[in-house]
């Protein structure tokens, strides 16, 4: 067992703010300070420098981002799984790639603060985050030169760190309210088991709204107040800087309740006071949509448990994400459900309950092959690991040992032509989506489905799978996306009569893999789908590994 993997690193990789943590000689989660600024969180931001092969991520890239905005690259968690593209000096970026170079700093970081080499790691990312966009992280860490072991949800990390005494269980909703994305998840904890039960939420809503606003707000006070001869908006350093000093107020605003924000800009200048509530009110329709995804959380907990009171249900409510710590977001959901949610380390929680993820994976997994370890090897690699760590084998055990079940994020299933009507054949209208796996499954999932050939004589089949691509689920052909690799055919066929049967059984793991099988009973001749979705192939990654690497990162 080498001294590189017992050091154990969790990763959040925030839209604007990200951590490292790690399992510390106690057994327990750490945050790796940033070696400049010495603080626990790093901002999510690059700054290019000019003709150079260098970058400045963190702080000091968010601080010259209000002089040169166009160099710089921030939030771009919210472009994961897109084909997003930006250009800087001759070289193109992928979404993939910038976070890479985010997760290089950070990488760098903890190898500093440790002293020991960063190679395998766990990734959090959204709950409601669909195999693509989970792809996207995986191949960030593999372009910044990590081994990601596994990615995963951020609610299920955040649950992690949430003690349960003795033989309790308790069913706890997660409030996620991060810098650029949102998600609400309930989770059953137990002292073996965290299972997660249903989740939603939106990959474009945070806290990084609720400072546009407040922008908006400050620029049409000051406009009205001091009428600068020229317009602010166009402006870019004028506007980025605002930005910053935004995020600022928005951050004191949760303590005080009011602020004067001192402004300049072409001769003319005003002071503009913000206060509290009328933070709150410009921004209300935000919060109201975080209530409104609540909501649709909380029906699918109904009908999974078979109540009409699903909110009763709920034994505590944890506020995750920096923007959660508003004070409207607890009165809120106090007011509309009678709940006493608190604050759960929101900055920290989800990086150190990778760590402790990764502690699990590796004493547990082994290397995730087979049916994995049998008692008696999990007693010997324990005790192992335990006397290589220096802790005590007890307390490593029970600080891992928690079953891990997740839901599938979206709905799966193939693509069908309705025949029922004579006309079916020059209908585009006529083709959907019929899901085998459904949005708030329990992972693993197997389903079977018995479909038909449409044509007499038909000798091909042609399977494609899609996904659920908007907020619910529909088999509307618009409602969905096809999956990329996700099409196979069975050829060679005999002629098949009309409305020959054809099996079809999908599979998705515990780790989000989807598996296809169709077959032609009478033949067969069959098909299989491994779906390994990604926007960029695998010598796209290894291109962009290539520049990567050849990039030295600073802080």
């Amino acid at each position: 067992m080498s001294d590189e993997n017992l050091t154990f690193y969790g990763i959040d990789l925030g839209t604007t703010y990200s951590v490292v943590s790690y399992i510390d000689e106690t057994g327990r989660p750490a945050v790796v300070r940033n070696v400049i600024t010495n603080n626990e969180t790093t901002p999510s931001v690059v700054y290019f420098e000019q003709d150079t092969a260098e970058v400045v991520v963190g702080e000091a890239a968010k601080n010259v981002s209000r002089l040169y905005p166009s160099r710089v690259v921030e939030r771009v968690k919210r472009s994961m799984g897109k084909e997003a593209q930006w250009e800087f000096d001759g070289t193109t970026y992928t979404p993939e790639s910038i976070s890479a170079l985010i997760l290089k700093q950070l990488a760098q970081d903890a190898e500093y603060y440790t002293q020991r080499p960063v190679r395998q790691v766990v990734i959090t990312v959204p709950a409601y985050f669909g195999l693509l966009e989970r792809d996207a992280t995986r191949n960030a860490g593999r372009i910044a030169g990590l081994d990601v072991v596994e990615v995963v949800p951020e609610p299920v990390a955040a649950a992690l760190q949430y003690e349960v005494g003795g033989d309790a269980t308790r069913t706890v909703l997660v409030y996620d309210l991060g810098g650029g994305t949102f998600d609400t998840t309930v989770i059953r904890i137990g002292p073996d088991a965290v299972e997660v039960l249903c989740t939603d939420g939106d990959q474009k809503l945070g806290g990084a709204d609720w400072d546009a606003r407040l922008v908006q707000y400050l620029v049409d006070e000051f406009v009205a107040r001091a009428e600068p001869a020229e317009d602010p908006t166009r402006d870019e350093e004028f506007m980025q800087d605002l930005a910053l000093t935004a995020e600022e107020v928005k951050r004191q605003l949760s303590t005080v309740t009011s602020r004067k924000v001192p402004m300049r800009y072409a001769g003319a200048s005003a002071s503009v006071e913000v206060t509290r509530d009328t933070f709150e009110e410009i921004t209300g329709d935000l919060l109201g949509r975080t209530v409104e995804y609540t909501e649709r959380t909380l029906r699918t907990l109904g009908d999974k448990l078979g109540t009409d009171d699903p909110a009763a249900a709920i034994d505590e409510v944890l506020l995750v994400g920096g923007s959660s710590k508003m004070p409207a977001v607890a009165r809120r959901l106090t007011e509309k459900w009678g709940w006493r949610p608190r604050l759960h380390d929101p900055d920290l929680a989800v990086a150190k309950g990778a760590a402790r993820y990764a502690l699990s994976r590796a004493l547990w997994a082994w290397d995730g092959e087979g049916e994995g370890p049998t008692q008696e090897e999990r007693r010997e690699r324990a005790e192992a690991m335990a006397l290589a760590i220096g802790l005590n084998e007890e307390a490593l055990a029970a600080s891992a040992d928690k079953r891990i079940v997740t839901v599938l994020p979206k709905s799966f299933g193939v693509k069908l032509r309705d025949t029922s009507a004579p006309d079916w054949e020059t209908q585009p209208e006529r083709l959907y989506v019929e899901h085998l796996v459904h949005a708030n499954e329990s992972l693993p999932i197997q389903r079977e489905l018995g479909a038909q050939t449409v044509v007499e004589g038909q000798t091909a089949v042609e399977i494609e799978i899609y996904e659920q691509a908007g907020a619910a689920e529909s088999p509307e052909l618009s409602a969905n996306k096809s999956v990329d690799q996700g099409k196979g055919l069975i050829s060679g066929l005999p002629p098949l009569p009309r409305q020959s049967p054809i099996h079809i059984t999908m599979d998705v793991s515990s780790g989000g893999e989807l598996k296809l099988h169709a077959v032609e009973p009478g033949s067969g001749k069959d098909l299989v789908i491994e779906v390994q979705v990604s926007v960029l192939s695998e010598e796209e990654v290894e291109q962009a590994r290539e520049v990567v690497a050849g990039i030295t990162v600073r802080g």
